[in-house]
């Protein structure tokens, strides 16, 4: 069982970065993270779950910052650009370092079902979220000490013009993540690619 003083240590060590860099194309190219949802946003909900296990929160996204500004949380723009959610990865993980933090957990700007024990459950790093039977690379604890194999992985795959050494859960897969399965009924990490998906995931918001 977890005592409350472990839980403080593992938020000592690590850090939470919400990843919302993506285009949201099928969403009509909108920032998923700002759509409302219940009685505010998805951004809001995910706060919600996530600031209490872990003081250190930021927020992946590029464009102007000032939109996020009422949430009072960091905003690290991808720096680099076309490596499409591993660059998402990379900002995480270089943030990280310089808080002095062990790990960063990552998790999707369209997700905002996640449950507020994700950080307990993802750490020590690195460990990656399963749930349905389908592994969510991006909801995943990242040791810091990653970063230089990552800014490499990327640098060959630009080289290479390789765009399939892009996919997450190759990078992951290599650095040895560990998988968590989470057994709840109601897909805790349910993500809203799709007006449909919007639709739903209100619906479920409001039940």
């Amino acid at each position: 069982m977890t005592r409350m003083s472990d839980l403080s240590s593992l938020s000592d060590n690590g850090t939470i970065v919400i990843l919302a860099g993506g285009m949201g194309r099928r969403m009509g190219g909108c920032d998923k993270v700002l759509l409302p949802l219940g009685a505010g946003c998805v951004l809001d909900r995910l706060v919600a779950s996530l600031r209490p296990s872990c003081a250190r929160l930021a927020l992946n996204a590029n464009g102007d910052p000032a939109r996020f500004a009422r949430w009072g949380v960091p905003v690290l723009p991808d720096r680099d650009v076309g490596s499409g959610p591993l660059g998402g990865v990379l900002c995480a993980v270089d943030w990280a370092r310089t808080q002095g933090a062990a790990w960063v957990l990552t998790v999707p700007g369209d997700t905002p079902f996640v449950p507020p024990d994700l950080m307990r459950c993802l750490t020590p790093a690195p460990r990656v979220a399963v749930a349905g039977g389908r592994m969510h690379p991006l909801v995943a604890s990242w040791p810091v000490n990653c970063r230089d194999r990552l800014h490499a992985w990327l640098a060959d795959a630009r080289e290479a013009g390789d765009h399939r050494a892009l996919r997450v859960r190759d990078f992951a897969a290599s650095i040895g993540m560990q998988p968590v399965v989470f057994a709840e009924e109601d897909d805790p990490f349910f993500n809203i690619n799709t007006p449909e998906d919007w639709r739903a995931a209100c619906a479920r918001a409001e039940a």
